[in-house]
């Protein structure tokens, strides 16, 4: 028997260790008093955590992730301490015997959710899951979560961490006949990490890697793009799209690209029409990919800007404009021939 109560007060002393302000409310705290312990149960919570719905997403997509917590806790032993003496000590165990199976209740779970190495971001401060008894899921846990717009398609690995804590053994005394009794609760703080996972789907992917323009104001002039297929998917049927304003307008707004496998590059062409009063400058221009996926659902891809340039009417005459370099263009062709001319008359005579 001594040795039985210096082994718990052993570990009611390492137990003790967390803080008070992480005991559950109506929770009291570790004390360890009494001489009498009558049963010892084993056993602790399980917890198991899940995910509810598909797993699968796009990159750039934000969404809530929905998480749930599942206590699967068992109890594995159950044995005797102490010889009962008196028709007390034998009501007290029953108390005890029943507050015991309480080893398995999970209280006050709280799970925060972190991405690690994954191109996610988490926007949502840790969720509360409540008390859970075995058995028990939780209500889902919403985690709002960004998909970064440059993350690579595969599997990743995201982190739930739990912390709680649970009842690890129950002292009673006192009198059961006039149910004047007094409790001793020990609980043990736990903190566990959990794995989940999410994919991020294979998909097209596009941006625009060259663009020119012939634009001048009052004028109709091509703009030319090439766009390329940076994801890992095919685009079938693709077609590419203007979205313009003004001083910008035109009645051949798309373009067929055809179907677009992993890193084809392909031009397409757009008649525009441009305003007179344009002012010459860049002008943003937004464009975007409809294309059909691997499964045949039709996709609009993000937009993508792409910059149309109107230019002087001037700098379009270059030096048929400038009446000092056409000119200075004149006066040196005239030098050239009147050059040539005079070695020609210099080879004749000498013959």
């Amino acid at each position: 028997m001594s040795k039985l109560i210096v082994m718990v007060f052993l570990i009611s002393i390492l137990l003790v260790q967390s803080s008070a302000e992480n005991i559950p409310p109506n929770i009291p705290p570790n004390i360890w008093t009494f001489t009498n312990d009558y049963f010892t149960v084993y056993g602790s919570p399980d917890m198991v955590v899940s995910i509810t719905g598909s797993p699968e997403y796009d990159r750039d997509e934000t969404s809530n992730l929905l998480v749930h917590v599942m206590n699967q806790g068992k109890i594995t032993g159950f044995e005797s301490e102490d010889k009962l003496v008196g028709s007390n000590e034998i009501a007290l165990s029953k108390i005890e015997q029943q507050l015991e199976y309480d080893i398995t209740t999970a209280v006050g779970v709280v799970a925060c959710l972190s991405a690690g190495d994954a191109p996610v971001d988490i926007k949502t401060p840790p969720q509360s899951a409540g008390t859970l008894v075995s058995g028990q899921v939780s209500h889902p846990l919403p985690f709002e979560i960004k998909i970064w717009d440059s993350a690579p398609a595969g599997k990743y690995l995201l982190k739930v961490d739990l912390t709680y804590q649970f009842q690890k053994d129950v002292q009673v005394d006192g009198n059961a006949s006039n149910n004047q009794i007094d409790y001793n609760m020990l609980y043990q703080h736990v903190n566990e990490t959990h794995e989940i996972f999410i994919i991020v789907k294979e998909q097209a992917d596009f941006e625009a890697t060259e663009v020119t323009s012939d634009l001048l104001p009052g004028k109709s002039g091509i703009l030319s793009i090439t766009f390329h297929n940076t994801g890992e998917e095919t685009a079938s049927r693709a077609s590419a799209r203007l979205r313009l304003s003004d001083p910008l307008s035109s009645t051949d707004y798309t373009a067929f690209l055809g179907d677009m496998e992993p890193g084809d590059q392909v031009r397409a062409r757009f008649n525009i029409d441009v305003d007179p009063d344009a002012i010459p400058k860049a002008y943003s221009v937004k464009t975007e990919i409809e294309y059909e996926d691997a499964k045949g659902q039709t996709r609009i891809s993000d937009i993508i800007y792409v910059p149309a340039e109107v230019r002087d009417q001037e700098e379009r005459k270059g030096i048929f404009g400038n009446p000092l370099l056409l000119s200075a263009g004149l006066v040196i062709i005239a030098v050239l021939i009147f050059l040539y001319l005079k070695r020609r008359e210099g080879g004749s005579s000498s013959e």
